[in-house]
């Protein structure tokens, strides 16, 4: 089974046309694993492997649309907050098309996400307060955001999951899967409107991201999770979503640090090298199971784990060193301007 690495495929910057950046994006495998089922309390468990999308995630759908927009625009520099995945995805697509992503990240991002985004040709910089400098910067420097939150590009992309999950599965079955700003549940839930497909959405939220949760009656602990804050815990997409999954007899779920670990524990022991916010999603199902009485369930591994690695940069917008404030911020993509 094929595995890409977390970096640039071997197609130089910008050789690629704005219709070719989607080569060897989705159309990614249903298994079904009778094991997981049994754990997660349910009949049927199959999971939708979209670890196994070029970067290592669903955002890969998302980052072809936005950066197909940014090349057709004429726009060569583009802007995301992100905590890993969706800079990620953006920055590789991003790379093939000579679109160059400035991605900005937290304190608290994991090493290993720096890594991977400085070898995916994205301009990091780490920040105290990424989500408002990066709407800033694309204010003030003209360039797209391309945060999923406020990106109708990237719900765009993500309809072919949608596409893909009405086609595939039972009538009945329910989709499960950790959300942030919800626009992968809001894309998929139009998607099976459309159908009329008979799928029930069940987005997992974790710690502080807990925007669609509490909609519906689960607010959390008010603390941090493995999962990590850095998702959106206001979203403008929230209300739209839990329509959506109202509408499709779903319901949104929170889980605590106890149960994201016995997941992500599970997952390791079958042999699955997932992002915590898999384990999260994992933990969600059981506990929908239990409470909610699920049989059928289609998990989304919507991303893989990056690999442990120390971060030697020590400059001003990095992980030893954040910048100091906005004016410094702006300093270090002047050259892009």
């Amino acid at each position: 089974m094929r595995r890409p690495s977390l970096g640039v495929d071997p197609v130089g910057p910008g050789q690629l046309e704005a219709g070719d950046l989607g080569r060897g994006v989705g159309h990614t495998p249903l298994e079904e694993h009778p094991g997981l089922a049994a754990w997660t309390g349910v009949e049927r468990l199959t999971l939708k492997r979209e670890d196994l999308n070029p970067t290592g995630s669903h955002k890969d759908r998302g980052a072809v649309e936005q950066i197909k927009a940014c090349v057709e625009s004429g726009q060569r520099v583009a802007v995301i907050s992100s905590s890993g995945n969706a800079a990620l995805a953006a920055a590789t697509s991003g790379t093939r098309a000579g679109v160059t992503v400035v991605a900005l990240l937290s304190p608290r991002t994991e090493p290993g996400r720096v890594v991977a985004l400085r070898r995916a040709g994205a301009r990091v910089l780490v920040t105290e307060k990424p989500i408002n400098y990066g709407i800033r910067l694309a204010r003030v420097c003209g360039w797209p955001d391309l945060r999923p939150s406020q990106s109708e590009e990237a719900v765009e992309g993500f309809r072919s999951l949608g596409e893909e999950l009405a086609a595939e599965l039972s009538a009945g079955a329910a989709i499960v899967g950790y959300a942030s700003s919800g626009t992968t549940y809001q894309a998929i839930g139009e998607v099976l409107v459309e159908r009329g497909a008979r799928l029930a959405l069940h987005p997992v939220q974790a710690g502080l991201v807990n925007g669609l949760s509490r909609e519906f009656g689960r607010q959390g602990d008010g603390r941090r999770s493995l999962v990590g804050d850095l998702g959106v815990k206001v979203s403008p997409r929230a209300e739209a979503v839990s329509a959506l999954v109202r509408g499709s007899g779903g319901q949104a779920w929170w889980v605590d640090d106890l149960a994201i670990a016995e997941a992500g524990e599970v997952l390791r022991r079958t042999g699955f090298d997932v992002a915590t916010e898999c384990w999260a999603a994992l933990a969600g199902a059981r506990l929908a199971a239990a409470e909610a009485g699920l049989g059928d369930v289609c998990l989304l591994l919507t991303g893989r784990a990056f690999p442990p690695a120390g971060d030697g940069a020590t400059g001003p917008g990095t992980l030893a060193q954040p910048t100091a404030g906005w004016e410094e911020t702006l300093a270090l993509v002047e050259d892009l301007r």
